[in-house]
């Protein structure tokens, strides 16, 4: 009776320990790079349509303006690396805005 149980559990037992050991070595394989160790450091983008875009990349010190489009990269613009600005942290509160939107215009106009 033991042995009909085993022979039904070791080969599900093989199969989930090679997909633990599958997505362990995908994670092993595609953990990021430390900041230290990358080049490259893509600042912030913009995008400009369904296939073309603005991006500003930071490479040794520097602050290239690439476009990109479907077809080609193009450089724009080098400067030397500044500080980013911060962003506005303030927050938007929806309910408040409409409120005081529907306050405006129940409102009637003189």
């Amino acid at each position: 009776m033991t042995v009909d149980y085993f022979q039904a559990i070791a080969p599900l037992a093989l199969v989930l320990a090679l997909i633990v050991g599958a997505a362990w070595l995908l994670k092993r394989l595609h953990q990021p790079r430390s900041d230290s160790a990358t080049l490259m450091k893509v600042q912030a983008s913009l995008s400009l349509g369904p296939r073309e875009r603005i991006v500003l990349v930071e490479v040794a010190g520097q602050w290239l303006v690439v476009g990109v489009t479907a077809g080609q990269i193009n450089s724009l613009l080098s400067v030397p690396a500044q500080p980013l600005p911060e962003a506005d942290k303030t927050s938007f509160d929806k309910a408040s805005f409409a409120q005081s939107w529907l306050e405006r215009y129940r409102q009637p106009s003189l």
